[in-house]
């Protein structure tokens, strides 16, 4: 019989998990490794540090997404980084956006990220009706790619000290 056990390929679990146990307005990250099956390149890895965050109060809208992610992005990339955000799918937000910020001159993916959808709010033990919320997802490994101008993701996990050194 074949073992039907799973690496985590996402952080999004911890959001209803953390939603049970606590009344809005939430506010959270969850940071932690996630394990996908894809082809490696040099922006894909199968192995990465996640990062989450969930924002749930009332009257939370679109536009409290949009710019808590600009002033995400323009803290840590400055003012001049240019963001754009495309409509996407994901199954737990709606709607959906994938976050693109320019990077060389090309669009570089960074996070895909939705309001809340109801029946995850529910699911927490949260009046929908009364509470909406958005979460976003991101891998820090990319996040430190444009930050320190690196071509390949899979120096992070090379092991080649040389690479590790250069950032004391």
């Amino acid at each position: 019989m074949a073992d039907k056990r799973l690496l985590r390929t996402q952080t999004s679990n911890n959001q209803v998990r953390y939603g049970e146990k606590h009344h809005p307005p939430i506010k959270a990250i969850f940071p932690g490794n996630v394990f996908r099956n894809e082809a490696t390149d040099a922006k894909h890895e199968t192995t990465f540090m996640q990062l989450e965050g969930l924002y749930i109060d009332k009257n939370v809208n679109v536009g409290h997404l949009f710019w808590t992610l600009d002033y995400f992005f323009k803290k840590i990339y400055g003012d001049n980084i240019k963001i754009r955000f495309r409509p996407h799918h994901f199954p737990y937000t709606e709607p959906s956006f994938e976050v693109d910020v320019e990077f060389r001159g090309k669009w570089f993916e960074l996070l895909g990220s939705g309001m809340v959808h109801p029946k995850v709010i529910e699911n927490m033990g949260i009046d929908p009706n009364e509470y909406s919320g958005f979460a976003f997802g991101l891998g820090i490994d990319r996040l430190v790619m444009l930050k320190y101008n690196i071509e390949d993701i899979r120096h992070f996990h090379a092991g080649d000290l040389r690479f590790l050194k250069q950032f004391k």
